[in-house]
């Protein structure tokens, strides 16, 4: 069963929007012929595309009532960054709605830049769940036109970690390319998994990560805090979190 999209929403603030986030809706409401609501946090006006709906929501604690109200597949969250205020929500407080929503939450940081997405990143480590993300991954390939590439990641530096990871990846990347998308492979143990991530996206020019918030126990971070709520925080490019409900579907199992 090919995952599918029907609903999302995207959260905004009345005087400050990210571009990046609405062009990212955009792509998946063509691809999927969504239907697309906006949270403008604190009212006001916004220019939108005419076929996404808005509706005004008072606080971040609204922001999460509203969306937990809707029949959603998945929110989109322009973050802000150190370096720009533009953005709905801080890291911290993306992080608190991924933990709290129970479904998809596509985290974009508005740094005023424009993403790559010939290239979307697929972590892959040594726990059984790890490779359960994958159908989420083929589908954003699929509607944003991205190579997947796959890569072996852990702080494990034994022998069958590393045999383990690299069984998964044949496992992933055969069932990727039977659903008809490109993949490239690359394994890079040791050292801190999170840090292994994003080196790599910036190495390759990728777009976009996707990981799982509790399933991948065994990417956690040197650093304190879960390893996914690490990733939202540090990484430049969009992050899509899978939350453990969402494997609840045909063909997420490989």
């Amino acid at each position: 069963m090919a995952i599918v999209i029907p609903n999302f929403c995207i959260a905004l603030k009345s005087a400050q929007d990210c571009k990046a986030a609405i062009d990212l809706a955009t792509s998946l409401q063509n691809y999927f012929r969504s239907k697309v609501n906006a949270f403008i946090i604190g009212g006001g006006q916004l220019a939108l595309p005419s076929n996404i709906t808005s509706q005004s929501v008072d606080s971040l604690k609204g922001l999460a009532k509203s969306f937990n109200k809707l029949e959603s597949d998945l929110l989109i969250l322009p973050i802000s960054t150190d370096n720009a205020a533009a953005g709905a929500v801080s890291a911290s407080e993306a992080n608190k709605i991924i933990d709290q929503s129970g479904r998809m939450v596509l985290t974009v940081p508005c740094t005023g830049n424009t993403f790559n997405f010939s290239k979307i990143i697929v972590p892959i480590d040594s726990s059984f769940e790890t490779r359960q993300k994958v159908p989420y991954a083929i589908a954003m390939a699929k509607a944003l036109g991205s190579v997947l590439v796959i890569l072996g990641v852990s702080n494990d530096k034994s022998a069958d970690s590393e045999v383990l990871i690299n069984n998964y990846i044949r496992q992933v990347t055969a069932n990727i390319q039977e659903n008809g998308v490109r993949c490239v492979s690359e394994v890079r143990i040791g050292g801190n998994p999170t840090q292994q991530v994003l080196n790599f996206a910036k190495e390759i020019d990728a777009g976009m990560v996707v990981i799982m918030t509790e399933q991948e126990a065994n990417l956690v971070s040197f650093f304190s805090g879960k390893y996914s709520q690490q990733m939202v925080k540090a990484s430049p490019i969009p992050v899509l979190s899978i939350q453990p409900k969402d494997l609840i579907v045909s063909d997420a199992r490989l």
